[in-house]
């Protein structure tokens, strides 16, 4: 093994998921500059390293020293803390600032900003709020390095070591230390696998309760991204066991009883033998108030009721210029003479003229109501269609600074009546939310399309309470000669009924086409042709703002990763700034999708937003929503998904312009009747769907749905029978 020392000239790529890094540096007794790869751990440029390893010869790239060490210093002179200092590795300090220290400091800079912060009162220009930044990310820039070395030698990477730090701060190490099975469930992004890696690193016993307790826990919240309400008790211990081999039955069983005692875990007997439902707290929670919340609305009187409902129903077709069809009329007399009440129907089935004739009606008896969605898009097509301020549930709750909603059991909204659209969307969790913060005398009307997919949180609210058969119901199934004319629609009804649309014939007035390809690299070809060219010269669209592709998975080369890095190439290949972070390369002009809720910064699971700008002096990106910014710090980048392409399970409640869908048979499992209606269906303008035939047709032909663990059905008859039985007062 050789060691070479020098200086870091220019950082040519660093990941930070791994710390593997690409660097150009000026070594002692060498003319030219030496490339050096291997994991160096947040190179900055003027850095000194010291670095072992041996030369290697790179069949492309030519002499190459591949490091197996690195132990590094901050550089000796004034020029090199310049570039140092501002090479971006300290938020808020660029090329400028770092002169100025620089310049006030000499070469004791990096010793003042250590020990004696406070005089950086001494340097020109630097205000109060800017030096207080300084010293934090300083400080941040230190305890990060450190931690980064710590985890190093456990093959974790840097983009780890930043969320661990600002999660628990300078305590971190120690945190990891005493339970590093605590990341799994504290960390976004983190698994059970990577805390096991550290806890097997650090000496934990394969039977250690630490670890036992949070295999369990991963499992557990594992099933509830999955859809799930809850676990039977038997499959969650056995599904652990393969994830901990080691682990006896028994030993399992008793840790699943150890956190139920210490109450991170709810557990309900099961009716049948055999075991319990395992709970999260959230899920148990929500699921038991919603069915309580459900069954007291259907029991209280109406705070305002609509008189003479027929008289009003005529008066609405007059007033808004309406022609109802019987099933439209029946659909809004139960909206308006029912405290719950359900509406589904598929496309070109009149739910929206029903709504527009059900909001008008009300809001002609109240002004206390209120049309929500889950997400902003289908919040923002319900205004434009009723003419009424819209929207999301979670701004009408309003979040606190200080944490959780403003509205809910101790504060409840105002309201006579609660209009909720896409109902299809609603999870247990945010339903449990919504109900909580309604008035018992308001009424509820869900509007939804009952065959589309169920939603991406935990349980299957919808379709629970229209197998309960409590809440009266309706279901649109007339589809309306204009909506006839569409193929989308017909694409779609084809669709739910069983049936292929691959032969609807085309020409040039249609908006739904199928392409038959079968190999896949041609099929990508083909969608990036149809977005960047194609349609938007058909239909004179934006391909950045009106165009999305949607596919049923994220890998493979026809997965939304790939599909996503071959459309940015034409729809934004920006020469700019960019940020490569959790496998991702970010630039301004970029489409976006928020994956998880985030009250903090008012952004949700499925908003859509537009990188605006992107900062690397102060670590910071950008994004432009519909009707907010949100900042985010590079470590927070995993939050966010490029979305030129995203999968259909995103894009529920969204409506665009033009759809793509690749359909092929490497999507397999993912291949089923109602993904395919869903992704069909988000289309208004322009659907095509391109790929091999058969696996269409084996979409179409699988109906089959994953089971989903509910007891909201069973809970809300418990909860509406409790209530009979109550005498009245």
């Amino acid at each position: 093994m050789d060691t070479i020392y020098g200086q870091i000239q220019k950082v040519n790529y660093f990941s930070d998921e791994s710390g593997f890094s690409i660097v150009s540096l000026k070594v002692q007794g060498r003319p030219e500059a030496v490339t050096a790869v291997g994991r160096l751990n947040f190179p900055a440029v003027g850095e000194l390293v010291e670095l072992t390893g041996e030369f290697k010869r790179h069949p492309r790239f030519g002499q190459q020293f591949e490091t197996t060490a690195c132990v590094s210093k901050p550089p000796q002179s004034e020029n090199g803390l310049c570039k140092y200092l501002g090479s971006g590795l300290i938020k808020g300090v660029g090329p400028a600032w770092a002169k100025r220290l620089v310049d006030t400091f000499g070469t004791a800079v990096l010793q003042v900003l250590e020990q004696e912060p406070e005089r950086l009162t001494e340097v020109s220009g630097l205000g109060p709020i800017r030096r207080e930044r300084i010293i934090e990310a300083w400080r941040s820039v230190a305890g990060l390095k450190q931690l980064v070395s710590f985890l190093s030698t456990f093959d974790l990477g840097p983009a780890l070591a930043a969320k661990i730090l600002k999660r628990y701060g300078s305590e971190a190490e120690a945190v990891i230390r005493e339970d590093p099975y605590r990341l799994s469930g504290e960390i976004f992004g983190v698994g059970f696998l990577t805390a096991d890696k550290l806890g097997k690193s650090l000496g934990f016993a394969a039977d250690a309760p630490e670890r036992l307790e949070a295999g369990l826990l991963y499992r557990l919240e594992e099933g509830i991204r999955r859809g799930h309400d809850f676990l039977p008790s038997v499959e969650l211990v056995e599904s652990t066991q393969k994830l901990i081999p080691e682990a006896s039955l028994k030993d399992l069983e008793a840790a699943l009883a150890r956190l139920s005692l210490s109450g991170k875990i709810m557990a309900e007997k099961r009716e049948e033998p055999g075991g319990l439902y395992i709970y999260t707290i959230q899920t148990h929670r929500a699921e038991n108030w919603v069915a309580k919340s459900l069954a007291a609305h259907m029991d209280a009187f109406f705070g305002k009721a609509v008189p003479r409902p027929q008289a009003a129903l005529q008066w609405a077709e007059k007033a808004m210029d309406l022609t109802l069809t019987e099933d439209q009329k029946e659909a809004t007399i139960l909206a308006i003479t029912k405290k719950v009440a359900i509406i589904t129907g598929g496309p070109g089935t009149g739910k929206t003229t029903m709504t527009k004739a059900v909001c008008a009606i009300w809001n002609a008896v109240t002004s206390k109501i209120a049309l929500v969605a889950p997400t902003g898009r289908a919040a923002k097509r319900l205004s434009q269609a009723t003419g009424l301020p819209a929207k999301t549930i979670h701004r009408l709750l309003e979040y606190s600074p200080a944490g959780g909603f403003v509205h809910g059991p101790e504060n409840r909204l105002d309201l006579d009546v609660i209009l909720v659209d896409e109902a299809s969307m609603l999870d247990i969790l945010l339903t449990n939310q919504l109900l909580g913060a309604l008035p018992r005398s308001a009424a509820v009307i869900l509007i939804g399309d009952q065959d589309q997919l169920p939603p991406v949180g935990p349980g299957r609210v919808l379709a629970d309470l229209l197998d309960s058969n409590l809440i009266p119901r309706k279901r649109l199934t007339q589809i309306f000669r204009q909506a006839e004319k569409s193929q989308i629609i017909t694409a779609a009804h084809l669709i739910n009924e069983g049936k292929s649309p691959e032969k609807l014939p085309a020409n040039t007035d249609s908006d739904f086409y199928f392409v038959a390809e079968e190999d896949p690299g041609r099929i990508v070809d083909k969608i990036v042709k149809l977005v960047c060219e194609r349609i938007p010269r058909k239909l004179g669209l934006n391909p950045a703002n009106d165009i999305i592709v949607l596919s049923p998975t994220r890998k493979g080369e026809l997965g939304t990763v790939n599909l996503n890095t071959q459309l940015g190439r034409y729809l934004n290949p920006g020469l700019g700034p960019s940020v490569n972070r959790y496998g991702q390369v970010f630039k301004v002009g970029d489409r976006v999708m928020q994956i998880r809720n985030n009250y903090t910064k008012d952004v949700f699971n499925g908003d859509l937003g537009r990188i605006t700008s992107l900062d690397p002096e102060a670590q910071e990106l950008r994004v432009n929503f519909d009707d907010k910014k949100a900042v985010y710090d590079y470590s927070e980048l995993d939050e966010l998904l490029l979305a030129w392409a995203g999968t259909v399970h995103r894009a529920q409640g969204s409506e665009f312009p033009a759809v793509v869908i690749p359909i092929h048979a490497s999507h397999h499992i993912m291949l089923r009747r109602k993904l395919i209606y869903t992704a069909v269906t988000r289309g208004r303008q322009m659907v095509f769907l391109v790929g091999s035939p058969d696996a269409l047709r084996r979409a179409v032909a699988n109906n089959v749905e994953d089971d989903r663990y509910s007891r909201l059905t069973e809970l809300l008859a418990q909860k509406v029978r409790e209530l009979q039985k109550k005498p009245i007062a």
